[in-house]
């Protein structure tokens, strides 16, 4: 997940695995986004960047997001959640929905071609294409683009290419974009007015020629003041998160009138 108050931090662990120091300590119900969610111990590992960083657990102790706040002003803060799906939850947008697989479009002598290579050179064949697979991944971190003068080959992976291939800057406006997940799942960025998606290589490469520029925005609320909101207090005695399920309240108690 990218941060919203700190551009360029990017918060990598989005299991829903307990983070091991919040195992068996005690945490209070507080209210995010207007979910009631239990949350629990300053993470120090997010003080060097100035946050005071919390996970957020619901009530069958599963890690569901993160709670940011600006280690000097506790009141400004932002909540961050997990998502069903990596670009959802990378972008903080749940409106990234699949559309199909990749194999879809493609031509039975070019899923042929793939399956020999045991999938390891798609990226390669999209390049050719003019197609730019982009992964997760690669809106963290731009790849670098490898080209052979010699034969015309590209690829992302240095050891996928000739020896002669030399490094240069990643143009993504030289490519159309395709987005996807490392399952080979394709996603199409949410608009306006989403338009009926279409199998045909043409209509997704209208689609997809403007998507990375906004797609890349990913720090956007960071760079514009965010509304100071008044947080809850905690509102409930104190658990302890821990892997048995049993440990937790099976429904999240009625709020205070104090903490509403």
């Amino acid at each position: 997940m990218f941060s919203a108050l700190r551009k360029g931090l990017v918060y990598n662990n989005v299991s829903s695995d307990i983070v091991d120091h919040d195992l068996d300590n005690d945490v209070d119900l507080w209210s995010y986004d207007g979910k009631d969610v239990y949350r629990g111990s300053l993470d120090s590992e997010y003080l060097s960047h100035g946050l005071n960083v919390y996970w957020l657990y619901d009530d069958n102790s599963l890690r569901v997001g993160l709670a940011e706040h600006e280690s000097d002003s506790p009141e400004v803060f932002k909540a961050l959640w997990f998502y069903e799906n990596p670009f959802a939850t990378l972008l903080q947008d749940p409106r990234w929905k699949p559309s199909r697989t990749l194999w879809s479009m493609l031509a039975n002598e070019a899923y042929q071609d793939c399956l020999e290579n045991d999938f390891k050179n798609v990226t390669e064949l999209a390049l050719e294409s003019g197609y730019l697979l982009v992964t997760p991944k690669m809106l963290i971190q731009k790849p670098v683009l490898y080209t052979c003068e010699n034969c015309g080959k590209k690829s992302l992976k240095q050891e996928n290419i000739c020896s002669t291939a030399k490094a240069s800057d990643f143009l993504f406006s030289d490519y159309s974009i395709l987005f996807l997940d490392d399952d080979f799942v394709i996603y199409d960025k949410p608009t306006e007015t989403q338009p009926q998606l279409d199998a045909s290589l043409q209509e997704q490469q209208e689609q997809t020629q403007t998507e990375l520029q906004a797609g890349l925005q990913v720090s956007k609320d960071a760079e514009t003041p965010l509304v100071e909101l008044e947080e809850h207090p905690p509102h409930h005695p104190q658990q302890s998160i821990c892997q048995q399920q049993s440990d937790v309240p099976e429904q999240m108690p009625e709020q205070s009138e104090d903490a509403k």
